[in-house]
């Protein structure tokens, strides 16, 4: 059945660089989640060094069985293989785990990995978890859309796009009568530096001051202040799962985020 439903998405390098830190505060964030109705969390992929392992968020999955982890494997990273048999194990104990692959952001890759063929690496990926697991998977499309619908469509995956204004309509052209997800960063009114440092990783761009700031903003983050109201409408229309990014871990502004989409989406 296809729905409208609201996620988060949360990169583990904003919360703490202490590991142990790091899991007290996606414990917090799940909790809060649970309280306002969001059943899933994304777990973003960045560096080996920040990510957590599998085996850390058994904690998480053992006492927070009503928040399903969606923890994003980048596939060209050294330690994929290792995290994906961690999943494939992990996965055999818990029905609130599911995995995202995807080719990875530039910036997180050394250039070794970055020659690495994602698209085959995806397939490899996942012909291995689809041997014991059966449940939801997502593929990222980014820069692989084609390649990405054709894996979906074979493996029985949801496809997982990063926002971009531009090409909502191919995406969910791409689609088609497939479950689509939106990684979505959404600010309130203001631009703050994560989303800033957000925006210029998009850009690949080292000077989030640039000319062309004002209109990479618009292209890839959806601001609620401005005509935000009327994407989510469409989005509601297509039954897409939201993945919102809110650029903060304060609780009263995911609060206040998840509040206001909600209210858009409810008119």
């Amino acid at each position: 059945m296809r729905d409208f439903r609201l996620a988060k998405a949360t990169k583990p390098s904003q919360l703490s660089s202490r590991a142990e830190r790091t899991l007290n505060l996606l414990y917090e964030m799940n909790s809060l989640l649970s309280s306002i109705g969001i059943e899933k969390h994304f777990i973003d992929a960045e560096w080996a060094s920040t990510d957590p392992r599998f085996s850390d968020l058994s904690i998480l999955l053992e006492e927070q069985r009503d928040v399903t982890l969606v923890v994003t494997i980048s596939v060209r990273r050294s330690d994929a293989d290792m995290r994906v048999k961690e999943f494939i194990e992990m996965s055999q104990s818990y029905s609130n785990l599911q995995p995202c692959l995807v080719p990875g952001n530039p910036a997180y890759l050394s250039p070794h990995e970055l020659c690495k063929n994602s698209i085959k690496l995806i397939e490899e990926y996942v012909r291995k978890i689809r041997r014991t697991y059966d449940g939801t998977m997502y593929v990222g499309c980014e820069k692989i859309e084609k390649a990405s619908a054709r894996i979906a469509g074979l493996y029985n995956m949801t496809l997982f796009h990063v926002y971009r204004r531009s090409k909502l309509e191919d995406f969910l052209s791409l689609a088609d009568e497939r479950l689509t997800a939106i990684y979505t960063p959404v600010i309130l009114d203001n631009l703050n530096a994560a989303a800033r440092s957000y925006v210029a990783r998009r850009l690949g761009a080292n000077d989030p001051d640039s000319d062309f700031m004002k209109h990479a903003i618009n292209e890839y983050v959806l601001s609620l202040a401005n005509d935000g109201v009327h994407i989510l409408e469409r989005l509601r229309r297509r039954c897409v799962t939201l993945v919102i990014q809110p650029f903060s871990n304060s609780v009263l502004t995911i609060q206040e985020v998840f509040r206001r989409v909600g209210t858009c989406v409810s008119r």
